[in-house]
């Protein structure tokens, strides 16, 4: 590709910012300077007109997941941008392989572009392309150093006992960069010892919550604290790097524990039916499968135990946030649906059919959406916001752009539910294995609410597809 000289054809550009740390804003590469700059360029071509300016800010040079870059190149493949232009080479890239597969698509596009800082860069020639290659290399190569420098720094630091991060386990504090004991830690301690004794994680943080009002979640409590080895004062190879809370035995013994649960979760077989269409209507999270156990004795004295497969409100059990207590069996769930869908169906398409059909065209809105994100990304430019604000709200702004479609087709579509009531799904369901269950209720229901009533007594919603 040609460096562009001044025609009579009008390039579309689009200017490409790429800012991967404050250090860079010190060295007068700032996203600002680098808009300014590449606007300015365009200014004084006659023969070019700003496309759009992508922006991705905090991102490395080496990696080709970028946000707005994935955006430019999409533009690219869909014929909107004839020119891309940067301040320099590294600010498109410092990875030689991603840099030649990005290459190969704008050749392929007829896209072109240009380091306003290099113009000694030209693509149009063998010799033009090799040096650009090598040119590559070397970014790549300093910008591998520079990880590896950071990773001298952070191994320094903690051969010193210092952190390397803002974040720290759950009974430690930071003071003058070390890690030390907090207030919370013989609170802390006192539950690792329950965890220990009950070996019961939910037992541990219910322990934690009644005894000394501490909140933790499950995953929190298991990762930032039972798994995290700064809990034995040590960390990578300082075997001083913190005060330590618990001995290494204790230490190795939870691994032992938490390994052996792991184990035991991963080798369940059983396949519960209705697992994530179960929705708690009291709080309204998703039910989890559990098992109920009962006993029953015969008339010789033989002792038969039995496990049935059930579901829960985990709110309850865990945290104790929802009133919805007690476990339901899977075969009641089975026997009120197999008894009861047959009218929720008739009253579901009934419903369906006095309901408008008209399809809605969404075109318009999702334009309106795209120009609140140009525009909101021109209010971080000029610094109105800031760049929280900005990644936040404009991904509010592109879930809402993913979920919606061109054209809405009409309400729902009760074809499915009508040709299993006509072929009599109930013979059919019963000669379905458990996995086969579970995917014919997904087929037609999105979530089932259950509400608990008097006694065990369950009042349920059923909303379809």
């Amino acid at each position: 590709m040609k460096r562009v000289q001044e025609s009579e054809k009008l390039l579309r550009v689009a200017v490409y910012i790429r800012v991967s740390s404050d250090e860079q804003a010190e060295r007068g590469d700032s996203i600002r300077d680098q808009k300014e700059r590449g606007i300015k360029y365009i200014e004084e071509h006659k023969n070019m007109i700003l496309q759009d300016v992508y922006l991705d800010d905090g991102v490395s040079g080496q990696k080709l997941d970028r946000d707005d870059f994935t955006r430019l190149i999409n533009h690219v493949k869909e014929g909107l941008v004839d020119l891309i232009i940067f301040t320099k080479l590294d600010r498109w890239f410092r990875s030689l392989r991603h840099y030649l597969n990005t290459q190969t698509i704008l050749e392929k596009y007829n896209a072109a572009w240009t380091a306003i800082d290099q113009p000694f860069f030209d693509t149009s020639t063998p010799y033009g392309r090799a040096f650009v290659a090598q040119s590559m290399t070397w970014a790549e190569l300093e910008a591998q150093n520079g990880g590896l420098r950071v990773a001298d720094v952070f191994r320094t630091k903690v051969t010193h006992g210092e952190v390397i991060t803002g974040k720290v386990p759950r009974g430690y504090e930071i003071i003058d960069k070390h890690l030390v004991l907090s207030e919370e830690a013989p609170a802390i301690r006192d539950t690792i010892l329950y965890f220990l004794k009950h070996q019961s994680m939910n037992g541990a943080v219910q322990y934690l919550k009644e005894t000394y009002g501490i909140v933790m979640t499950l995953q929190n409590f298991k990762q930032s604290v039972l798994r995290n080895e700064k809990i034995t004062g040590h960390y990578r190879e300082n075997e001083a790097y913190c005060p330590r809370m618990i001995s290494d035995e204790a230490f190795l013994d939870i691994q032992r524990i938490l390994d052996q649960k792991s184990n035991i979760k991963s080798s369940q077989k059983y396949p519960y039916i209705f697992t994530g269409l179960l929705v708690c209507d009291e709080c309204g999270h998703k039910m989890g499968g559990c098992q109920i156990n009962a006993v029953s004795k015969r008339k010789d004295g033989t002792v038969l135990r039995y496990k049935y497969p059930a579901y829960e409100c985990k709110q309850h059990r865990s945290y104790r946030k929802c009133s919805n207590r007690g476990k339901i069996r899977e075969v009641r769930i089975e026997e009120y649906l197999l008894k009861n869908v047959g009218k929720q169906f008739d009253s579901f398409i009934a419903d369906f059919e006095t309901k408008s059909r008209d399809a809605v065209d969404n075109r318009m809105k999702k334009n309106q959406l795209r120009r609140k994100i140009s525009r909101l990304k021109d209010l971080y430019l000029n610094e109105a916001i800031s760049l929280e604000e900005y990644k936040n709200d404009r991904a509010g702004l592109e879930a809402q752009l993913e979920q919606l479609p061109d054209i809405t087709p009409p309400v729902g579509n009760p074809g499915t539910l009508i040709s299993m009531q006509n072929t009599g799904f109930e013979s059919m369901y019963l000669h379905l294995d458990n996995q086969q269950k579970r995917l014919f209720w997904r087929s037609v229901i999105k979530e089932i609410r259950l509400k608990r009533c008097s006694g065990s007594h369950r009042e349920y919603t059923i909303i379809f597809l």
